[in-house]
């Protein structure tokens, strides 16, 4: 029987090669916002309840962008079979059904965030509260952890973990897609 640090451990590491596709399909959505078909899907989604910066764009793109890169990593898992024997592997889902849910779940999850900083008047974007920053980064990646539990079914032990490691990924995602002009 694995003790807690051996589940942390495990449940990391299945946490960074989940949220590497995550981090794909940031680029790649990054490259679709940039075609005419999602230009035209550059409009907010309501401004006056969740900002300007939540648009439809990113609700349909990042679905999209999770199928392929699912997809991309999964195939990394048939070229490199020690990768399946994770705990968690790609191959053990529907990956447009995973793709599609992780996406669109991932974007949903930070409209009532910006709902709420909408209503307290903090602009789109503001970094300058560090409680703001580490909520925005939490959001998303706790919808999908509850996405990941109760329809997926991940361990306890693995969304537990998540919940510490998970913000911090995203925060350090961010940062690395800032730096490569991505966001």
């Amino acid at each position: 029987m694995m003790g807690w640090t051996q589940y942390f451990i495990a449940d990391t590491l299945n946490l960074l090669w989940l949220a590497l596709s995550l981090f794909i399909a940031g680029v790649i959505e990054a490259l679709l916002w940039k075609t005419s078909l999602f230009q035209l899907l550059n409009i907010p989604i309501k401004t006056e309840w969740f900002g300007v910066n939540k648009k439809w764009r990113g609700l349909i793109s990042l679905p999209i962008a999770m199928v392929a890169s699912v997809n991309l990593l999964n195939l990394v898992e048939l070229l490199i079979p020690a990768l399946s024997q994770q705990s968690i592997s790609f191959s053990n889902f529907n990956l447009i059904e995973f793709g599609l849910l992780v996406g669109f779940i991932f974007n949903l999850s930070e409209l009532p965030n910006s709902f709420i900083k909408r209503r307290l008047d903090i602009p789109p974007g503001d970094e300058n509260s560090k409680l703001f920053y580490f909520i925005d980064h939490m959001d998303s990646t706790y919808g999908v952890l509850i996405l990941w539990y109760f329809y997926f079914h991940f361990p306890l032990h693995f969304i537990a973990t998540g919940l510490i490691v998970t913000p911090l990924l995203f925060m350090g995602a961010t940062e690395l897609r800032k730096k490569l002009g991505l966001k």
